[in-house]
């Protein structure tokens, strides 16, 4: 008799204790995030004053929480060429930064940092940009800050200011963790 009062209050006390700690937070129980790490190259055409061809690498990670609630995140690097029919010369970029998208239909926000070369003389800067992502498809604007700032005399190598451009992902890594 004994012994069964003292199995009966141990699987009390298990009983109350589990249930606390396992329904303490019932989302990471019931309802696990589901996560997603996608990577590939991209391939861009980008649109200013000139146009650029682009080719870079992109590393996205997506954090879903529901069908509206989702929040991604995404790294990038790539190069890109442009030539400049006015001076006949190419000019060559290099880009890295990352952007965030913060529901599934909302707009994406990025900051990269720029290095511009028209293998005579560099130029470094920053570009804020905004965009819509569909699928793969990943169309932004923004704008290049690149100093020296003397861009409109003509002893520096001209690169994009305002531009508009257009990148498609090409998925060859994905790994996707919470799905049931």
């Amino acid at each position: 008799m004994k012994n069964s009062n003292s199995l009966l209050v141990l699987y009390g006390f298990l009983f109350v204790f589990l249930s606390g700690t396992l329904f303490a937070n019932p989302d990471s129980l019931f309802y696990p995030k589901q996560r997603t790490l996608k990577s590939g190259s991209y391939f861009g055409l980008q649109s200013g004053r000139f146009y650029a061809l682009e080719y870079g690498w992109e590393l996205q990670y997506k954090n879903k929480k529901g069908f509206l609630n989702s929040n991604t995140t995404a790294l990038h690097h790539g190069f890109n060429a442009t030539f400049d029919f006015t001076r006949i010369n190419p000019v060559l970029g290099y880009d890295i930064g990352l952007w965030r998208r913060t529901g599934n239909f909302d707009l994406t926000y990025g900051l990269s940092a720029a290095v511009r070369t028209d293998l005579k003389q560099l130029r470094f800067g920053v570009c804020p940009s905004v965009g819509v992502k569909v699928w793969q498809l990943h169309v932004q604007t923004g704008m290049y800050i690149l100093a020296p700032f003397y861009a409109l005399d003509n002893t520096s190598c001209n690169s994009n200011t305002f531009f508009i451009s257009a990148r498609f992902l090409l998925v060859k890594n994905k790994t996707k963790k919470g799905d049931h």
